[in-house]
């Protein structure tokens, strides 16, 4: 009898831990599936109207899933794009970029100092820059240049690190009118790493290869 009970209880104690791994499966899949479904949109994107439902969506989906970063660095990522519409105001602008950056702010703090995240806190400050470069340039041109050292630094395979790295540059050079050289070698650096890159069918962030090729055509003059 006791050979018995102990069986049964195996048995159902194993039963339960294969429910709860379903479970959990089910949940990570609902959770890709619905990222994946909202990465899909900025592929329609033509307002800010649409630019904003997918912040709502990346916003509802950290709500759900409060330990994943990725919602959020999404949502910052996507309030610097709107940053960018024609259009807008500069006071409008830096509205957005301060959400950018709470949200930057909030993906750190689960996250930590990925090489993902601090490119993205450049970003921000380099869109701030632009608002106003003759007032910003001197006072957020050493943070820019530090946040995407670091992200190079640590991980120089990260092709958006060396993609940003190289706008930075690039831009830098044409202010002052020096070689863009340098810029131009990071950017055919981030292009090379991008088309060496099997293609992924994953939520991590994939962004930038239009960029790096637009870049790099205007470095060879293409363009």
């Amino acid at each position: 009898m006791k050979t018995v009970i102990l069986s049964l209880c195996a048995i159902f104690f194993s039963l339960n831990l294969q429910a709860q791994a379903e479970t959990e499966t089910s949940k990570d899949s609902k959770y890709e599936s619905y990222m994946k479904e909202t990465l899909a949109l900025y592929d329609s994107v033509k307002t800010l109207s649409d630019y904003q439902e997918i912040v709502n969506r990346f916003d509802r989906i950290a709500s759900a899933e409060s330990k994943e970063w990725l919602p959020l660095y999404y949502a910052g990522l996507t309030n610097i794009y709107m940053s960018f519409v024609n259009g807008l105001e500069s006071e409008q602008r830096d509205d957005y970029l301060e959400k950018a950056l709470e949200y930057v702010n909030r993906a750190e703090a689960l996250e930590g100092e990925s090489s993902e995240i601090v490119l993205l806190r450049g970003y921000v400050f380099m869109a701030k820059v632009s608002v106003n470069p003759a007032i910003r340039g001197m006072t957020l041109s050493g943070k820019v240049s530090a946040l995407f050292a670091k992200a190079l630094e640590i991980d120089p395979k990260n092709p958006r690190a060396n993609l940003m790295v190289g706008r930075w540059k690039y831009g830098s050079a044409q202010f002052f009118g020096s070689s863009t050289d340098e810029a131009c070698a990071y950017m055919q650096k981030a292009l090379a790493i991008y088309k060496n890159q099997p293609e992924s069918n994953s939520i991590e962030p994939s962004w930038g290869e239009n960029q790096a090729q637009q870049m790099s055509e205007r470095c060879l003059g293409k363009e």
